[in-house]
């Protein structure tokens, strides 16, 4: 698996070659300007909650913002890369929680002496959970996506070397 560093600056506007960050096919839509910011979820929060905010960030982009003419470069197969993986991740999670709240809220109190029962939805709860973890992990590991940074560039995981070719090509060509 590939690592790719990035200019930030070159994300912020919108000048990296149209070259598909996943695939390396010509890539005409540009996405998701907002990667290049430095963001301090993993220092302020957990890191579960460090990914579950990059793919919230993700999700809310993909849903209230068209194609931009800044951002990452995308090729048509891969426009919607980002977008239905933070649908499953972020939706899954969100899934999880609430059929585990709905399990205990409906989970009445045992008599006295006697041992809790929870409620059936709750044990739905639990096997979602046996089940969307170990796919969450898969999903999200084997995705393109940004795994180090500095204050120049972001380093991209799974990212194709056709990107960082066109990168260091015009580089050489200056």
């Amino acid at each position: 698996m590939a690592k790719v560093f990035v200019p930030r600056d070159r994300i912020a506007d919108g000048s990296l070659p149209s070259v598909c960050i996943v695939c390396g096919r010509k890539a005409p839509y540009r996405r998701f300007p907002g990667v290049s910011s430095p963001s301090l979820a993993w220092i302020i929060l957990s890191p579960l909650f460090g990914l579950l905010t990059f793919w919230g960030y993700i999700l809310v982009v993909s849903l209230f913002s068209r194609d931009d003419q800044i951002g990452l470069p995308f090729c048509r197969r891969h426009r919607g890369y980002w977008t239905w993986r933070a649908w499953f991740i972020v939706g899954g999670f969100a899934a999880m929680v609430a059929l585990m709240a709905i399990g205990m809220a409906l989970t009445p109190p045992p008599p006295p002496g006697k041992e809790p029962h929870p409620h059936w939805i709750f044990n739905i709860a639990a096997c979602w959970l046996l089940i969307y973890l170990p796919s969450f992990l898969i999903v999200h590991l084997t995705a393109m996506r940004p795994t180090g940074s500095n204050r120049k560039s972001i380093g991209f995981s799974g990212a194709s070397v056709d990107l960082e070719n066109a990168l260091m090509d015009e580089e050489v060509e200056d």
